[in-house]
């Protein structure tokens, strides 16, 4: 996630033109518009964090952990 940041500090937006489409335009990055970003990012990763680790656990939990024991012999 290296590209999320970068140092010059420009974040894209699209905006619509009248003729339908969609444009692509820089804006300058604020202090404010990237803590505002980062924190959105991060509540992003934390729920799919949270459906990672339950779809894992209810998987566990359905079929033994990780299969280990049949291996195991």
């Amino acid at each position: 996630m290296a590209g999320a940041f970068w140092g010059t500090r420009l974040m894209e937006i699209v905006k619509k033109h009248d003729s339908g489409g969609l444009v692509w335009k820089r804006i300058k990055l604020t202090p404010t518009r990237k803590a505002n970003a980062k924190k959105r990012l991060l509540r992003v990763w934390q729920v799919k964090l949270q459906k990672i680790t339950s779809t894992i656990s209810h998987y566990q939990k359905e079929k033994g952990s990780c299969g280990y024991e049949r291996l195991k012999g």
